[in-house]
């Protein structure tokens, strides 16, 4: 047609204009020029004000909005569309729009609650603040008296979906010693390759840069319904040629538009990968000075003891920290510093075969470099063999690699669907040595990014999250839900005493917790359990105390997600509702009651002054906000001062800076521990690495730690994201219940369906050894023989029966995501995906 998308988008608005769509009030496009806490509104608008504010479930979104209020009511939310960068304008979904339901809807909490009957029964009495702050002051004095204060677990969602009223949780148990728990991991987001391979927490291109790729490899990955405000950019690439691959088990809307969709089996990615990165290397397409100048290829490891070669054992008084290759050019041992990447010039560093070296000691010892010991694991992977553990055809692996290979810059982008996965590591660490194999890491276009979660720090939170120089101890909540296990790191601050509190805030975690009847047990031996919440959700029908909260259009904070690099701000449009308050708020209030005196020293920052020393603590210059004012905020998003595009280990790849970059707010010295040779490591050298078979990119089949005997356990149960839902988060909304039907289904295959008599819309029980479950049967073609899809977040009122999709899910541990920790870095992350599962027809319920 010879028309772009913001062509085409500005006039789809001024023929939006012109219809008269069924709005409360009339659309305001484009917004007014001044941004600001208020918007200049027209005369002819019959409203009093419009706030500019933003959208912040854990979508990644991060979507402005503007709030049309009349008379302290919100009656209308419209994107803001007002980002310095045209690219990201409009940006939105019908979600966010519809959050209007939730501020004012019938599952509000307007006033606080006190337990009247027994837990989990909903029944509750309306209680003054006064009340209830003094029965949790006191109930936790008591507990931190009796059992110790880290006994009292304070677990909350994504702290990048709001930095302040968030943050408010960390400085409360900095102040007070409870354990503040963790959430990227805990979801099973934490995507354990990005620590292994490259020494970071997450590190991922901005959206907008995959609209420079030439090729997009999506692994587990539906974006068309999981990042709604960003998926043009793929269909920007597609448009100017780029190809698409979609791997995934089911056909995804997604895959409905790919070049090619790789059906996979499910939990089989890392073999994939493996082939592929066999087949590139076979095809001679690789890139073998990448490979000498950024990662720990060339660097010798003894076959005798599987460690690396250090200077330390060549020379007396070397360094322990300097690591040795072999120079083919002086057919020599050279040392490797740490300092800087790459090679002295004229140097040869060899990527395979084996030397004799002699040590400081006069013994000698075989050694080969890191690369030798991962040809030898891909030499396994042919086509062949991947295509039988992977059902992907041989032919086709050919085809992708080749495709793969031969585009640049290529882009690889990983979801939940190949991460929540108990050897989820595994598949990382594979297509990451694709990408690093290929030349594509640190380039706009390019890349290994795995998009899952606004987990992202991207400020400097220490003077708002820590109290002085004393930070909050974090535990895993993995821990939390099943107890400390035989191989949990030294440094995890677990309670000697156990847990005896929970304080609950930013989330269902009665629904959305792994193994959910796991936490149930944990439940029993509580003393107590507040929950913070605007939503009167299944975790709060659990709680002693519920605390009435504010939604994002009822208090202010600091926003930024891993998807753009804008800082933002949420503003309030309206009083709060209700008797509802800041976090923020009731943390202040809490603390006084307890200890007065570190109240009035760290807490009498309110939500402003706490962004301002947030903005100045990363105000150095190269800092990320550098420049940045509270003033710039109110008047609209600020970009980060990060490159454009925001291009992951770019530093490393054009100014040879060791790796890793920081991953705030942890110090870089306990992350770069990750990979003591400061380059993307593809041999791990640890013990329990090499202990468990995971020295190098491995394969290893799903794991349901309560299966047996497979055949007991036939089907696959697979849980992914919702395009309805944010998690649990919008799970109650009418109007989008309204278009989806607002019940739980069960995706299945025809022939598994047949195989079992069930039809569409039939009741159909699901269940293993954790629970069950019963929903709806949707006979669909989309989902493949062996394996059934439900979609997680929904309420265990919206089921015929039980408590949700994570009554069958595992919480099981992976030994390898404890060998070193750093929370929510280095740290369990959970395996939702790998649980089996048995399905049947069920009586009407």
């Amino acid at each position: 047609m010879g028309i772009d998308r913001r062509t085409f988008l500005k006039g789809a608005a001024g023929a939006a204009a012109g219809i008269g769509a069924a709005t409360v009030v009339p659309a305001l496009n484009p917004p007014p020029a001044r941004a600001g806490r208020d918007y200049d509104v027209p005369a002819s608008l019959p409203v009093d004000r419009v706030v500019r504010t933003t959208c912040s479930p854990n979508c990644t979104g991060s979507c402005g909005q503007l709030a049309f209020v009349r008379d302290g009511v919100i009656v209308k939310i419209q994107q803001a569309a007002d980002y310095p960068d045209p690219a990201y304008n409009p940006r939105g979904c019908m979600k966010g729009l519809s959050y209007v339901n939730h501020v004012y809807g019938e599952d509000r909490i307007r006033t606080p609650l006190i337990r009247t009957g027994e837990r989990g029964s909903g029944e509750f009495r309306e209680a003054s603040w006064g009340e209830v702050l003094d029965r949790i002051a006191g109930d936790l004095r008591r507990i931190g008296e009796t059992w110790g204060w880290d006994t009292v677990h304070v677990f909350g969602q994504v702290p990048g979906a709001g930095y302040i009223q968030k943050g408010a949780n960390y400085r409360a148990c900095a102040t007070l010693g409870m354990t503040h728990g963790t959430s990227f991991d805990f979801n099973g987001d934490l995507p354990m390759g990005m620590p292994i391979t490259f020494g970071v927490q997450n590190a991922e291109h901005e959206a907008k840069d995959w609209a420079n790729s030439r090729f997009l490899l999506l692994v587990g990955s539906n974006p068309v319904e999981t990042r709604i405000p960003d998926v043009h950019f793929i269909f920007d690439a597609l448009e100017k040629g780029a190809r698409l691959v979609v791997i995934d088990p089911s056909f995804s809307p997604t895959a409905a538009k790919a070049d090619a969709h790789l059906r996979i089996k499910p939990g089989t990615d890392a073999a994939l990968a493996l082939a592929l990165c066999r087949q590139v290397i076979e095809d001679g397409a690789w890139d073998a000075n990448f490979m000498r100048v950024y990662t720990d290829a060339p660097l010798l490891v003894r076959l005798d003891t599987g460690v690396r070669l250090r200077e330390a054992d060549l020379v007396a008084g070397g360094g322990a920290g300097r690591f040795v290759a072999w120079d083919e050019a002086s057919a020599a041992p050279i040392v490797v510093g740490t300092e800087r990447l790459g090679f002295a010039p004229g140097a040869r560093p060899a990527l395979e075969g084996v030397r004799r070296i002699t040590l400081a000691d006069g013994s000698v010892v075989d050694a080969t470099p890191g690369f030798g010991l991962v040809r030898e694991e891909l030499d396994r992977w042919t086509p062949e063999a991947a295509e039988a553990v992977t059902s992907v055809p041989a032919a086709m692996i050919v085809k992708v690699a080749r495709a793969y290979a031969a585009a640049k810059p290529a882009a690889i982008l990983m979801g939940g669907g190949s991460n929540h996965w108990y050897h989820g590591d595994l598949t990382g660490r594979a297509f990451a040595l694709l990408a690093a194999l290929t030349g594509n890491i640190g380039k706009s276009g390019g890349g290994f990014s795995v998009y899952v979660g606004q987990y992202k720090v991207r400020v400097n939170t220490a003077p708002w999250w820590n109290a002085g120089e004393t930070k909050a101890k974090v535990v895993p909540s993995v821990y939390f839900v099943r107890g400390r296990t035989e191989t949990m790191h030294a440094d995890v601050p677990y309670p000697k005493n156990g847990w005896h509190g929970l304080v609950c805030t930013f989330s269902n975690m009665f629904v959305q917790a792994m193994d959910v009847n796991r936490l149930h047990e944990t439940l029993r031996g509580l003393d107590l359990v507040v929950v913070v919440d605007h939503q009167m959700t299944e975790t709060v029908k659990w709680a002693d105390v519920v605390l009435p909260a504010t939604t994002w259009y009822e208090k202010m904070d600091l926003t930024a997600t891993p998807l753009h690099p804008f800082l933002q701000l949420q503003q309030a449009a309206i009083d709060p509702v209700g008797e509802a308050r800041s976090e923020l708020w009731m943390w202040r209030e809490i603390v006084r009651r307890i200890d007065p005196a570190k109240a009035a020293e760290l807490f009498g920052m309110d939500e402003e002054a706490a962004i301002e020393a947030i903005l100045a603590a990363g105000g150095e210059p190269g800092g990320p906000t550098q420049g940045i004012t509270l003033e710039m905020l109110k008047a609209g998003p600020v970009r980060l001062n990060v490159p454009d595009p925001d291009v992951a280990f770019k530093a490393q790849i054009e100014d040879l800076a060791p790796f890793p970059p920081r991953s705030l707010p942890a110090a870089l010295e306990k992350t770069a521990a990750f990979i003591p040779t400061r380059r993307i490591e593809f041999y791990k050298e640890e013990a329990r690495f090499r202990e468990l078979g995971e020295a190098v990119p491995t394969y290893r089949p799903p794991f349901d730690d309560t299966v047996h005997d497979p055949a007991e356990w036939p089907l696959a149960f697979l849980t992914p994201h919702s395009k309805w839902r944010i998690h649990s988060t919008y799970a109650n909304n009418p109007w989008l219940a309204e278009i989806h039907g607002g019940k739980p289904e069960v995706f299945i295959s025809p022939e598994d369906a047949a195989a079992r008599g069930l039809a569409t819309g039939d009741p159909i029980r699901v269940w293993n050894t954790r629970g069950e479950v019963v929903a709806w049967a949707h006979v669909s073609e989309s989902e493949q023989p062996g394996a059934v899809t439900l979609y997680e977040g929904w309420w265990p009122r919206q089921f015929m029966r039980g408590k949700g999709v994570n009554e069958l899910t595992s919480s099981a541990v992976n030994p390898i995501h404890e060998v070193h920790f750093v929370g929510n870095m280095w740290a369990p992350s959970t395996g939702w995906k790998d649980c089996r599962c048995q399905v049947a027809k069920a009586e009407e319920v």
